[in-house]
């Protein structure tokens, strides 16, 4: 399948396996949240009818050891996740999966890392379906079933390449007039800034979180590369996210 003809880097997939040791080694992070159940899970609020700004902020559900998971931190308004099936490349251990799987039809999650994509699948229900970035077949049977695309700090580690391999295929799993929302990093001096590069350049070696600043040229180009359109592009300096939505056009 076209949508899939990209090179698997085993690296990269180590690289991002030592990244998450090294996370949830860290006490700071809450590392308890990833490795709770979707069965222990207690509601604390809705999805429904709450806008893109409020669910970004939205704290979910809490669970009793973990305490409040934490704000779900997506850009979407939430009536579009009620009863559809939503992608989320860049998954990680599953913390957004176990909480939208709640509320929506079935949620689809796709990581370069083997060791988040163990514990996802461990804490998540049977409606999540959790695919390592080389399970080229697993990923096929997908093509054009999924209603939209999510992002949770996914788009910000991504320079040029990578992130046009992530559009290409998330056009190709969505249904035509399905959505994408990508999350760019904008740079905010005021509240500090971490390790930066334009899109442009190649993956940091060294430091896999960093981010990359895309101008609204390469934004563009994203789209008209992908077979998608740029519905909406809203700022928010604040949060250094420009949070873009990529539409799928409907057939003629």
């Amino acid at each position: 399948m076209e949508m899939l003809n990209y090179h698997i880097d085993e690296e990269l997939s180590a690289r991002w396996d030592r990244e998450w040791l090294q996370y949830l080694a860290e006490p700071t992070n809450n590392p308890r949240v990833y490795f709770v159940s979707h069965e222990g899970l207690k509601s604390i609020s809705d999805l429904r009818d709450r806008t893109a700004e409020e669910v970004y902020n939205l704290h979910l559900f809490s669970e009793d050891r973990a305490g409040d998971l934490g704000p779900i931190r997506l850009w979407v308004n939430g009536n579009d996740i009620i009863g559809k099936k939503v992608l989320e490349i860049g998954c990680g251990a599953g913390f957004s999966g176990k909480q939208l799987s709640k509320f929506a039809a079935a949620y689809l999650g796709i990581d370069y890392s083997q060791l988040a994509l163990q514990i996802a699948r461990l804490t998540s229900p049977e409606n999540c379906f959790f695919y390592h970035i080389s399970d080229i077949d697993g990923i096929a049977a997908h093509k054009e079933t999924v209603d939209l695309m999510v992002c949770r700090d996914f788009f910000i580690h991504q320079n040029y390449k990578t992130a046009l391999t992530t559009v290409r295929l998330a056009s190709g799993l969505l249904k035509p007039g399905g959505t994408l929302t990508a999350d760019f990093f904008v740079e905010n001096l005021e509240i500090g800034s971490p390790v930066t590069h334009p899109a442009s350049s190649d993956l940091d070696g060294q430091f896999p979180s960093c981010a990359f600043v895309f101008s609204m040229e390469e934004i563009s180009l994203l789209a008209q590369e992908s077979g998608l359109v740029v519905e909406e592009v809203t700022d928010r300096k604040g949060l250094r996210r420009r949070f873009v939505r990529y539409r799928k056009p409907d057939r003629l």
